[in-house]
């Protein structure tokens, strides 16, 4: 009798979390939110609300990390804490890259919408170094998508046969990584996104139907039609449609950037307790007793 209590006792200490823990709930919600997001038929929804479902998960994840029944679900599977050490600073790289894109753009938007205002002769040299800096953009966005598709590799190569812990972890990756590798090509302009980027950039206090061109492709249109004119001798329409894209998207990219912001500051706080936890499972590994001497 006593031996069954034993058992009893060591199986429930190594269990995890269950499904009414409020911490594990409160993951399992924010990871509906996101996916809800992804499924809304209206084309209304907004990435500034995406990023905001995105920021809470992670927020709720960092709690959840530091509960000790995770912790202790954790203990024996050195390879999954590695793997969640990887994917964070993958995803985190590029949360980075998107976020220094987006600033770069309004930066550069904000530098052309000058050389309008004051007429200045520098405006074509100003449009040729718009152009390179949206092709570096673009070999960045490339390599924003290579990162967020190894951490795809690895939530894929998870075999059929996995428990509660590897599930949270594994739908925490996916929704990540389909919300920056969407982000990355909105980023670079392509056209395959173009009917998604008017609902993602939809201001926070106007919801607008899905237009028919990615804004940030018709900004990029507007301001190449400048090409080849000094700002004296634009066209007073063409100079004006320009100014009016790059101000309207600016406001857009400024929202979700702020959102990025906050969203890469939560992976951190919730990359901290996984960090902690391999440098403990590491030296407790270094201080057990080699059985086979």
């Amino acid at each position: 009798m006593a031996s069954t209590s034993a058992k009893s006792f060591h199986i429930r200490s190594t269990s995890f979390p269950s499904k009414s823990h409020p911490n594990l709930a409160r993951v399992q919600e924010c990871l509906h939110l996101v996916k809800a997001w992804e499924a809304c038929p209206s084309r209304k929804a907004q990435l500034v609300t995406r990023l905001g479902h995105l920021k809470d998960l992670y927020t709720s994840v960092n709690a959840f990390l530091q509960l000790p029944l995770t912790q202790q679900a954790l203990c024996g599977k050195e390879s999954l804490v590695k793997e969640l050490m990887d994917d964070f600073l993958c995803l985190m790289d590029a949360c980075g890259l998107v976020k220094d894109s987006l600033q770069q753009t309004r930066e550069q938007h904000q530098s052309l919408r000058s050389l309008l205002r004051r007429g200045d002769s520098g405006l074509e040299a100003g449009i040729c170094a718009y152009q390179c800096s949206r092709k570096r953009m673009k070999k960045e966005m490339d390599k924003c998508l290579r990162l967020v598709k190894s951490v795809e590799k690895h939530a894929s190569s998870s075999g059929d046969n996995i428990d509660v812990v590897d599930q949270v972890f594994k739908d925490v990756r996916d929704v990540t990584v389909s919300t920056f590798s969407l982000l990355s090509l909105i980023v670079s302009g392509r056209r395959s996104t173009q009917s998604i980027f008017s609902r993602l950039l939809s201001s926070k206090s106007h919801v607008a139907e899905v237009d028919e061109d990615c804004e940030i492709e018709r900004a990029d249109v507007a301001i190449l039609r400048l090409l080849g004119h000094s700002s004296k001798t634009v066209g007073e329409d063409d100079a004006q449609e320009a100014q009016i894209q790059m101000q309207a998207l600016d406001l857009k990219l400024s929202e979700t950037e702020a959102e990025l912001e906050d969203v890469f500051r939560c992976m951190i706080q919730a990359k901290s307790p996984t960090v902690i936890f391999a440098a403990v499972e590491a030296a407790r590994c270094l201080t057990q007793p080699d059985l086979s001497e």
